[in-house]
């Protein structure tokens, strides 16, 4: 893994240089009774809101694409219509496919830029962050596909194939957890996914799909903080989490 300094901040360019795709698309069927994603309330601003406002926020941002349900287009249209947008940046709402690929594949035919770097990122991931984002596209500016990622601290078993059983302990010492936004030069990014829709091929995140066609990929330390929504109990972390940062940010 990359090491970049924590307080690393991006390096300064006279013109927006990334596109944004913010995967929103999926049910949250485990969310249960607290509906899709995108719309969950955290610390008082739907999901979409706040993840689109911290990379509207970012110089380097030049345009974003968001994907979310078919039924929910409507809402996500009045959400992003009350989101801070201070330049202005062009902010796209489409349906989604059937899987994420699909979803971001309709995303990367949406970009009506040419801009040299894209992102890809889970609304799901509510608290993403500046510093964040910035470690990921300094790497990716630099090696052309970058992505966060965090050390596993669980011991990994792999079980016999049809059985309960273990078949071996897989060291972790060489492992991460991969989190978004992932972020790849345009046409890394757009290879990786004609190559992966001409072979038929399926991978749960961009690095796989940039991985399937040789191209290296990056990885710079990740955050805490950036961990996704996924059933009810993370909501409750999550807000935690934004207190806990009020109350530091307080003293």
């Amino acid at each position: 893994m990359a090491a970049t300094p924590a307080d690393a901040r991006s390096t300064v360019t006279p013109h927006p240089d990334l596109a944004v795709i913010l995967a929103g698309a999926g049910e949250g069927i485990r969310m249960g009774a607290l509906g899709p994603k995108l719309l969950i309330d955290v610390g008082g601003r739907p999901a979409l809101v706040r993840v689109a406002e911290t990379f509207l926020a970012l110089p380097a941002v030049g345009e974003m694409v968001v994907t979310v349900p078919t039924e929910l287009e409507s809402d996500a249209v009045r959400a992003i219509a009350h989101t801070a947008n201070p330049r202005g940046v062009r902010v796209t709402i489409i349906p989604g496919g059937e899987t994420r690929q699909e979803s971001v594949g309709l995303a990367l035919a949406a970009l009506t830029g040419d801009l040299p770097y894209i992102a890809v990122h889970d609304v799901a991931r509510v608290l993403v962050d500046a510093p964040l984002i910035d470690r990921v596209l300094n790497a990716a500016r630099e090696h052309g596909a970058a992505i966060p990622g965090l050390p596993l601290t669980d011991t990994i078993k792999e079980l016999i194939p049809g059985d309960d059983r273990i078949g071996r302990s897989v060291p972790r010492e060489h492992l991460v957890g991969a989190q978004t936004p992932q972020i790849f030069s345009s046409d890394i990014l757009r290879r990786a996914h004609a190559h992966a829709r001409e072979a038929r091929a399926a991978a749960t995140d961009e690095a796989g799909l940039a991985e399937a066609i040789g191209v290296p990929v990056v990885v710079v330390p990740g955050d805490e903080r950036n961990r996704k929504l996924t059933v009810p109990s993370d909501l409750i972390i999550l807000n935690a989490l934004l207190r806990a940062g009020a109350a530091g940010e307080n003293h």
